[in-house]
């Protein structure tokens, strides 16, 4: 138990940080975000072996247009404790002022580690982060331009038949020039069927990220979203999810000063309402 306290001290330090960095806004999807909250495949579960493959459209604000991504991501759990993950974005961008781009985005590594888990209570406590490389186009929006680290903490406990998942974290550039946000997401795993033919689980959850300090929009700045989905449990280890994102809280405001075109690729952050749709086959 000592040794985990210690790595979340550690954890906590690396987050906080990260918001000493400088300013460099990280535009478009390719360059990372919250994305769709995921109660399987991301964060908020133990190390675990599988693939998944997830598609989402996100329709942009002021009706800019829209941005789809395709993605294959894995997951290799080396131990039980621990895991290495991959996650392979191509996407397509369909922006009012922008050119029409279909490309990859950036490659992202991951890695997760078990700190501490009581799993007759269904507890447990995650340490992780991934390495966002600039392999997609930073001029489109398929890419930030630089490496991003996003560092997260994640505690998971059973509140009686219901799941609650919580993730704090933040993305920074890794250069002089970062721009830290600070990143969240709550959730609830609930189940409506429980026996067959399909057992059928409800999630809720509120996530978002706010802007610590930026050459674009003003320190503080936030957007967050409200995300109901449905889990379909349809084999031993298949499941397929399908979720939605609306837009609830958006404080995004441009600094005094700064001039932002119309073909600007922050625009691209600036996302109303979404769909999702994952499936998940595990080892």
């Amino acid at each position: 138990m000592r040794r985990s306290l210690t790595l979340v001290c550690a954890a906590l330090a690396l987050l906080l940080g990260a918001s000493e960095a400088g300013a460099h806004h990280v535009s478009g999807h390719g360059g990372g975000g919250s994305g769709f909250y995921n109660p399987f495949s991301t964060q908020s579960r133990p190390p675990r072996t599988f693939l998944s493959f997830t598609f989402n459209v996100d329709a942009l604000d002021d009706g800019l247009g829209e941005v789809l991504r395709y993605q294959l991501s894995g997951e290799y759990a080396v131990t039980r404790r621990f895991s290495l993950g991959l996650r392979v974005p191509f996407l397509s961008i369909r922006e009012k002022f922008l050119p029409k781009t279909d490309s990859i985005g950036d490659l992202s590594l991951t890695f997760k580690g078990l700190l501490w888990a009581k799993p007759e209570k269904r507890m447990n406590l995650t340490l992780g982060s991934s390495f966002s490389m600039p392999t997609g186009n930073e001029n489109t929006g398929a890419g930030a331009g630089t490496v991003l680290i996003s560092p997260y903490l994640n505690y998971t406990m059973a509140l009686g038949p219901v799941d609650f998942y919580t993730t704090l974290g933040t993305s920074v550039a890794a250069a002089s020039e970062a721009s830290p946000t600070f990143d969240y997401n709550l959730g609830f795993n609930i189940p409506l069927v429980k026996e067959e033919p399909i057992p059928l689980h409800l999630f809720l959850a509120f996530q978002g990220s706010t802007s610590i300090r930026d050459d674009v929009f003003t320190n503080g700045s936030t957007k967050a979203y409200f995300t109901p989905g449905l889990i379909l449990y349809l084999q031993e280890h298949l499941i397929a999810t399908f979720g939605a994102r609306v837009s609830v809280v958006d404080t995004l405001k441009v600094k005094p000063g700064v001039a932002l075109s119309k073909t600007s690729t922050s625009l691209l952050s600036d996302v109303l309402a979404g769909f999702n749709f994952n499936v998940d086959y595990f080892f």
